[in-house]
């Protein structure tokens, strides 16, 4: 599914450092408690890996403009905005920079992933978000997990996410074609 099966993981990290121990001598628990961390800590995935950004120079208005048409022209429906910088300004902070989150979805995908991985509906509805700071905008998305128990999961994950990954790659572009090339 979503995790590595971690105690088999250290069940063979054990067994490679007792071949360690009989190749080379002696082998400390220490040792082996600090090679299981170290092989674990590179298996993890951490949030940042499933996070797509690019920045711009671009307007906030005009990115969220090009990320709606980006949304729409890949048979996706939007399905709400959240302003939420807006909000925050409304609520009395007037230094709050712009923020805005883009709700959208395609059934036909969606029906296609949940038929083989129901718990997949906690990534949807997809999401791309806007953030203005410091003079520049960023656009982001959160991808789906692309490597997993299910090899079937993992193309259609790969498929959304390089969907996803066009988006955000347009709505951050100055070439108003870039959409044409993917």
């Amino acid at each position: 599914m979503y995790t590595h099966d971690y105690p088999r993981l250290i069940k063979a990290i054990i067994h490679d450092c007792q071949v360690t121990k009989f190749i080379f001598g002696k082998t400390t628990s220490l040792q082996i408690l600090l090679l299981c961390l170290v092989f674990l800590g590179g298996c993890t995935s951490s949030e940042s890996d499933q996070i797509y950004e690019k920045t711009t120079q671009k307007s906030f208005q005009d990115v969220v403009q090009d990320a709606e048409f980006a949304i729409t022209e890949n048979n996706f429906r939007i399905t709400n905005r959240l302003h939420i910088g807006k909000a925050i300004i409304e609520r009395g902070n007037t230094d709050f920079p712009q923020n805005e989150i883009v709700l959208f979805c395609n059934l036909e995908l969606a029906e296609e992933m949940l038929k083989i991985e129901p718990r997949y509906i906690n990534y949807c509805p997809y999401k791309i978000t806007v953030t203005e700071s410091a003079g520049t905008v960023t656009i982001g998305t959160r991808l789906l997990p692309h490597v997993t128990d299910n090899p079937e999961m993992d193309n259609i994950s790969k498929n959304i996410n390089t969907i996803l990954n066009s988006m955000v790659e347009y709505a951050a572009s100055e070439d108003p074609f870039i959409l044409d090339e993917n």
